[in-house]
This record gives C-alpha cells, structure tokens and sequence, in this order.
C-alpha cells in the first residue's frame, strides 16, 4: 500500500539520563534517578510522530546488527511506521546518543553517528517514494554520503516523480553549512530549519530573512522553529508566528523532529498554513513534556485539544 511519507535520514537510540547538573569526579560513580532509551533521529522522530497523529509513514535508512538495531526497528514498528526499506549494516553499529539532561531540560550530547554515515543514494526506494505524497529528509550534516550533490540528485529524481519534497536542516559541528544542503534547495516544496541553525545556513539574522533566503530557492514553505518563541512560517506573501504553549520543560530532545512531522500531517490533508504551523507547535508542546521525542503523541484529538488551548 503506497505511503503518505516517506522518510529517510537519522535514526539513533537516545540513551537519557536525567537529572545531570554536573557530571561526576572522573573515577566515581553518581547515581541518577533516570536512565531510559528512546527512539531518536530526525527523520526517524518524523516518521513517528506522523504516524501517532493518524498518518501512514515508512521509514528508509540503515541500522547496524545490534541490539540497539533491534531496539530501533521495535520502536519504529510500534509507533506504526512501515520499516520494510530498512537496511541491517554488517559494517557499522547503530548510531546512538548519551543524552544528558540538566534540571532545567537543557541537553549535553554524545553521539555514535554509526549506521547513519553509511546511508548513501543507492538505498533510496524509489518505488515506495515514487507512490509517496511526501518525501522528507532529516539529517543533513550527520550523514556524508548523502550530503551536497547526491541528496540533491534523490530530490531531483523524486520531484520528476511528483512527489511532494520536504527537508529538515540539522546542526553542522564541522561548519561547512550552505553547501551541505544547496544543491538540495532548488528541488524541495517545504524547508523545516531551527533558527540558531538557519543563521548559519543562510547568513542571515531574522526569522523572516531566513523564510526569505529559502523561498528565494523557489521553496514553496519555509518553516523556522524558534524553540522556546514558538515557530515562524511564510509561504509565499503569506506568514504566521504561533508562540510555544507555556508548559513545564522535561525534555527538549526530538521536539523539532516531532514538529515536523505535525505539519507535514497538516499539509499532506490540505490544511492551511497557519493551522499546520498551529498543530506543529503543539506537538512540540507536548513532545517537551516527556523524555524522548516519539512518545508524546497518543493521537489527533489530543494534538488538537492541546493546539487549541493556546488562544
């Protein structure tokens, strides 16, 4: 059965600790009143938080032959994306992350980027992507193979097909940046960025100039999250801030990944911008109040309850 999305990128097992105000004298040992594993990854969270809200989503990328292999599939599978186009890697172990969290919700991160650097253009499934409505990327910058020309090339070929094309930019610690993303920009309908990555993308300061410097690659939305300030959208003449819902913080980790797939759900039915901006923030809302960043979501009506006490 065709896909609504299709989603390929970032997959990791989120090992959190919380709470990590400092971290213990090397050669000691701190005890910690949480330690959980979660399903993380851009593209990966995406997916799920897509599925949870009624939608049908399959997931495309690699993970190693492990235990932290299996426990990414299981995840995926129980959040009810379709991990059929997923390989299983010989050559490299899953990715993962240590992520410390303080009181405050504030992370510290440790990442394995494993199987994720392996995932190269010849595993795209073009049958499945072909008979998708929307095809989304999440992982630039953490994936090499995929990174500049040969995304672009995936994009190009999966426009031709129809399809509806989507990328959510991700943090560049070895500060290439634009090149990493431009020669996928002509080829996408929708750009999700969160700001303190957009400034460096785009060379720009401003929500609005940043909307301005994507749409000008004839992007059709350009989607800016504003973490704590809520989230910026334009399209065309037309833009939107919706302020975040004022909850208490327990975890940040994932709620951009789970925003994105809030409105890519909106915008695969047709819902106007401002209502898929509105539903993308109330995702996030909840996604914060939890550890982890797939769990959050029980389904639409409780997304939409949410989304509609912010007046």
């Amino acid at each position: 059965m065709p896909h609504e999305l299709v989603s390929v990128g970032v997959i990791c097992a989120d090992v959190m600790v919380r709470p990590v105000d400092e971290v213990p004298r090397r050669g000691t040992l701190g005890l910690v009143p949480k330690l959980e594993m979660h399903l993380g990854g851009l593209a990966a969270v995406t997916a799920s938080a897509f599925c949870q809200l009624g939608g049908n989503a399959a997931f495309l990328g690699r993970v190693g032959r492990d235990g932290f292999g299996d426990y990414l599939l299981s995840a995926l599978q129980h959040n009810g994306v379709d991990v059929g186009g997923v390989k299983r890697d010989d050559s490299a172990h899953s990715s993962a992350t240590v992520v410390l969290i303080d009181g405050a919700g504030e992370r510290t991160f440790l990442h394995h980027v494993g199987a994720n650097a392996v995932t190269c253009e010849e595993d795209m499934d073009f049958e499945a992507i072909g008979q998708a409505r929307l095809f989304h990327w999440g992982g630039p910058a953490i994936m090499p193979r995929l990174d500049g020309p040969p995304m672009g090339r995936v994009f190009a070929r999966a426009k031709a097909l129809g399809v509806t094309t989507s990328m959510d930019t991700c943090y560049d610690g070895n500060g290439v940046w634009l090149p990493l993303i431009e020669p996928s920009l002509p080829h996408l309908d929708l750009i999700f960025s969160s700001f303190e990555e957009a400034c460096h993308y785009t060379g720009r300061t401003t929500p609005e100039s940043i909307a301005d410097f994507y749409l000008g690659y004839g992007i059709k939305v350009a989607v800016i999250k504003l973490g704590g300030d809520g989230i910026f959208v334009k399209s065309g003449g037309q833009q939107c801030r919706v302020p975040a819902h004022r909850v208490d913080v327990v975890d940040t980790t994932g709620a951009g990944d789970a925003c994105c797939g809030g409105f890519l759900y909106g915008w695969v039915r047709e819902w106007d911008v401002e209502r898929c901006a509105r539903l993308a923030n109330a995702v996030g809302g909840l996604t914060v109040q939890h550890m982890g960043g797939a769990e959050a979501i029980t389904g639409l009506d409780q997304a939409v309850t949410f989304m509609e006490t912010l007046s």
